[in-house]
């Protein structure tokens, strides 16, 4: 099984990764890790920056007794896709990858006898929105009916958002301005587009991912309208939980007292990184308790 964006398995795939994660959550928290990784032979490729992932992986794929490295390869090098998921194949069952270009990533699946799973592209980012809802589920204990304000500009967190949409009993709305939007076909179903940041304070979960680098000083001045602060949060339903997207730049898509905030889960949720990735390796190794 690769796992390469949310629209990939089902619902009930998911949330079966999510409620495996909160029980290895509950391992880990007693460090009696279940050791079904054992013997399997695992690899990264890190073609992006960022630390969360692929540490998530590494120690999480050690804790439940596999064998973990990196490897200095990369999708876009000199070599043909084709010819490194051969290579990689004689050395390791399954490869956690971080690349900019989520179709060259599935063409490396595509290729690769290996299991393949999505550490992050420019495109989705489906590892850290499936953490993100393990811990939503494990803290309400049903998605069904679940309202998410997804803060931010069109990009991989929004992508994975929306497609979570589509295969989940949850509805999303995507809360940006109109030239941060993605194209209208893009909003179906439970997925709705909305301009207004009063749309974010009816939800039961709001996240937030951090502004476009290349801003005029007039589109900084309309998106700090968008701006979560702690005063958004006081206006907002009872219960409701804050889930800013890493890294988190203060002053722009979150003030620093939202992030103080006692809605604030940003530590708590992404623990869930690391058991949902665990989760998944099980789950596409067919290490789960359940495959027997």
């Amino acid at each position: 099984m690769d796992f390469l964006s949310i629209s990939d398995l089902d619902g009930a795939t998911l949330e079966a990764l999510a409620l495996r994660s909160i029980t290895l959550a509950a391992q880990w928290q007693d460090r009696s890790m279940a050791q079904t990784l054992h013997g399997a032979r695992i690899g990264w490729i890190e073609e992006l920056p960022g630390w969360r992932n692929p540490t998530a992986l590494a120690l999480g794929a050690l804790s439940m007794g596999a064998t973990c490295v990196r490897v200095e390869a990369r999708l876009n090098g000199a070599e043909p896709v084709a010819d490194l998921a051969g290579y990689m194949d004689n050395w390791f069952d399954l490869l956690g990858i971080r690349t900019p270009s989520l179709a060259q990533l599935q063409r490396f699946a595509d290729h690769a006898d290996a299991a393949v799973l999505n550490l992050r592209t420019q495109d989705d980012h489906p590892c850290e929105i499936l953490g993100d809802l393990a811990y939503v589920l494990a803290h309400r204990g049903a998605w069904d009916g679940l309202r998410v304000a997804m803060v931010g500009p069109a990009g991989n967190i929004a992508q994975s958002w929306l497609e979570a949409a589509q295969v989940l009993p949850i509805h999303v709305a995507h809360v940006c301005l109109p030239q941060h939007a993605f194209p209208k076909d893009a909003y179906h179903g439970r997925a709705t587009l909305s301009l207004n940041l009063a749309d974010a304070e009816t939800a039961d979960v709001i996240v937030t991912d951090c502004w476009p680098g290349d801003m005029a000083p007039d589109e900084n001045a309309q998106l700090l309208r968008l701006q979560i602060s702690a005063a958004c949060l006081d206006r907002c339903r009872p219960g409701v939980v804050f889930l800013p997207c890493p890294p988190v730049t203060r002053g722009q898509e979150v003030s620093d007292d939202a992030m103080r905030h006692g809605s604030c889960a940003a530590a708590r949720a992404k623990a869930y990184l690391l058991h949902v990735q665990n989760a998944v390796m099980e789950r596409a190794l067919g290490r789960h308790p359940s495959d027997g």
